[in-house]
């Protein structure tokens, strides 16, 4: 999936997918790969302070992680496994976030 911005797409909970359907040839193009590599490591840096310190970078980061770098899906899979007081889950391979 190509990089987009953080404040442009619309959050889960105003009933809206948080990225638009990008196809495989997209997701997978020379662009959209360059794109993933140069921001992997700032959001790798975030990811790992969380895992660290155990406080949550906030849904709607983890959800942009998870929609467009499928690298960081396993480092997100060994964070909420880590941490469930964050009360986000995985289903049918997407987050969730959930409540008791």
């Amino acid at each position: 999936m190509v990089y987009l911005p953080e404040n442009c797409c619309k959050s889960v909970d105003e009933g809206e997918s948080s990225a638009a359907p990008v196809s495989s040839a997209e997701k997978w193009s020379h662009e959209a790969i360059v794109a993933r590599s140069n921001v992997r490591p700032e959001r790798m840096q975030k990811l790992k302070v969380a895992g660290n310190s155990g406080q949550n970078p906030g849904f709607d980061f983890l959800q942009e992680c998870w929609n467009n770098d499928p690298a960081l899906q396993i480092v997100i899979k060994k964070l909420l496994a880590k941490f469930p007081q964050w009360k986000i889950a995985i289903v049918d391979g997407g987050l969730v976030k959930w409540d008791e």
